[in-house]
């Protein structure tokens, strides 16, 4: 049994923080381990970025797998929230033949503080066995369908797993970073059982060097494991009927305004979200991009450029709603506001449901309470229009 706590790309120095533990162990060396060599061997530490840090994660991991019987076993905690991250990890497995057959998410920071910062709450676990001899081929078309029903089996576990909690202590334990990570792994139990993609060898592929801005197969069905993770994410509040009607930006805006409602200000993930939604542009919708103290553009922020129906968010529903509750701000009658909604969406009766329920959402969660009237008032006239039959 192989037990690792991988670094990446330097994202933590393990052979600096082992040797506090050598400093007071190699005084009272354990009988178990006195013919051990106390020391941290730092000049073998595997550190960097790019290819050469792959290659020697590869030569690592390989070495164990060498060196384990055939129904021996790794256990690997790895936590990021990059797909990028998650896609090399797929590749450092594949070459060292090894599969993952368990994916395990393990709550380990459960501090109401930690959950505020909107930061991941806890470690994958992943448990992996050499790969079984012989070629198990796959094109993407057919893993897609294996790697969305794991995905919504790890987060459903998951989800289930929090309101459980959440009845019992007040509040979750998992949070959206949480689960949207948990959507890799199970992509990567699902991708390291096959020795060809696409009719590439697996292990060949691996190994070769990533080109600057390359998008592989790979990277495709984990940024699709991101976008099967979200799709269940619905923030609480949102309809899941109108959550599936959404676009990407109409999403991340939702979403990102519900995180930011319980303190969360990580540019890391407004950055990972916004991959996961495949926004074109999420930056012409944020007020600040300081590391941590991003934040979203208020509806009050917004000014006319942001929300032409040349943008993103201006084409959007979502769009059309804030143009609309800034008029409101201003001091424009709801009626006159409802024509002009009814003029521009050649689909408004059919899409006012939707609408109600991204008012409803924002009478709620918008940080400003002018803001939070206008939305009420708007989502009131909306609503009237069916007792009034039009």
């Amino acid at each position: 049994m192989w037990i690792t706590d991988p670094p990446y790309a330097d994202a933590v120095n393990y052979h600096e923080i082992t040797e506090f533990f050598i400093a007071w162990l190699r005084k009272n060396v354990p009988e178990e381990f006195k013919d051990w060599t106390w020391d941290s061997r730092r000049a073998l530490a595997i550190k960097g970025i790019g290819d050469d840090f792959r290659r020697s994660m590869i030569d690592a991991y390989r070495a164990m797998a060498e060196n384990m019987p055939d129904d021996g076993m790794q256990c690997v905690m790895f936590t990021h929230q990059d797909t990028g991250v998650w896609s090399d990890m797929i590749g450092i497995f594949w070459a060292a033949g090894l599969q993952v057959v368990a994916a395990w998410y393990i709550a380990t920071e459960t501090t109401s503080e930690l959950k505020k910062g909107g930061y991941v709450q806890g470690t994958v676990i992943l448990m992996l066995r050499k790969r079984a001899a012989g070629d198990r081929a796959g094109f993407k078309q057919r893993i897609l369908p294996a790697v969305r029903t794991e995905v919504k089996h790890q987060i459903e576990t998951m989800m289930h797993l929090n309101d459980e909690v959440k009845d019992r202590m007040g509040e979750p334990v998992f949070n959206d970073s949480d689960l949207q990570m948990a959507g890799y792994a199970a992509a990567l139990k699902v991708l390291t059982a096959y020795t060809q993609i696409g009719g590439e060898d697996v292990t060949a592929f691996a190994m070769r060097p990533r080109q600057r801005g390359e998008v592989t197969v790979v990277d495709e069905i984990v940024q699709q494991a991101a976008e099967a993770a979200n799709s269940l994410l619905v923030p609480e509040g949102i309809a899941p009927d109108t959550w599936h009607k959404l676009n990407g930006i109409q999403r991340f805006y939702l979403r990102m305004m519900d995180m930011e409602s319980t303190g969360a200000s990580k540019l890391d993930n407004y950055q990972n979200f916004a991959k996961a939604f495949r926004v074109v542009d999420y930056t012409k919708v944020m007020a600040s991009m300081t590391a941590n103290k991003a934040q979203l553009k208020h509806v009050t922020d917004f000014v006319s450029r942001d929300l032409t129906e040349s943008t993103e968010l201006g084409a959007s529903w979502l769009g059309r709603l804030i143009i609309g509750l800034q008029q409101l701000l201003a001091e424009t009658e709801p009626q006159v506001v409802i024509g002009q909604l009814q003029a521009e969406l050649p689909d408004f009766m059919e899409v006012r449901p939707l609408l109600i329920d991204m008012l409803s959402f924002m009478e709620k969660m918008a940080p400003e309470d002018e803001v939070r009237q206008a939305a009420e008032v708007l989502g009131a006239r909306l609503r009237n229009l069916r007792a009034l039959g039009q």
